[in-house]
This record gives structure tokens, sequence and C-alpha cells, in this order.
């Protein structure tokens, strides 16, 4: 696993294991105001996982969620509770500034 990364599944694994239910919700940037799309999972118990898209992706309709849902992975970064969707193999250049 890269550098950064604490976690990563596929789309369709994470939606298994945090779904079944699986909504795309708009939400407002409590200090910006600035409004985004959300995908929010919910399981049979009623407890929701709220996954951000990753910048490179961008926000998908559900149509192009449904089309994707092969190419797509959710990650969870290092020191981070937020789930973040994106390309598979997508990855996050390491700089070493030290070096």
């Amino acid at each position: 696993m890269e550098k950064g990364i604490k976690s990563a599944s596929t789309f369709l694994a994470f939606a298994s294991n945090y779904g079944p239910k699986v909504q795309l919700g708009q939400f407002a940037n409590k200090k910006t105001g600035e409004v985004f799309k959300s995908l929010i999972l919910t399981n049979n118990v009623g407890d929701k996982t709220f996954v951000s898209f990753s910048s490179n992706l961008g926000e998908l309709t559900a149509g192009e969620l449904k089309a994707r849902k092969h190419d797509l992975q959710v990650v969870q970064l290092n020191g981070s509770n937020s789930w973040i969707l994106c390309k598979q193999g997508e990855s996050w250049e390491t700089v070493d500034l030290f070096d």
C-alpha cells in the first residue's frame, strides 16, 4: 500500500461492507458555504458512512457511478477518518523534500 494511505478497497467491496444503500447528497461547507456532493452509504442498522469525491475524479452523477463502479476505489488516508472516492490506480505522488 502506498505511503500515506491507511486503507483502500474497490468501490464495490466498500459498498458491500458499508451499504447496501448508496445515495448522493448535497452538503454545504460550514466554513465557506460552498456546496458539494458526497456519497452516503447506509447499512441495515442505519449507520451512515460519508465518502467524498477526489478532486482528480470530480463529482459523479448516479449514472456515472453505476457505469464506472468497477473502475473506482475508496481510500482512507493516514491520520484521517475521512473516506475518498477515486479512480483505481490513482496514486498520490510522494515528494521527498529531504532527499
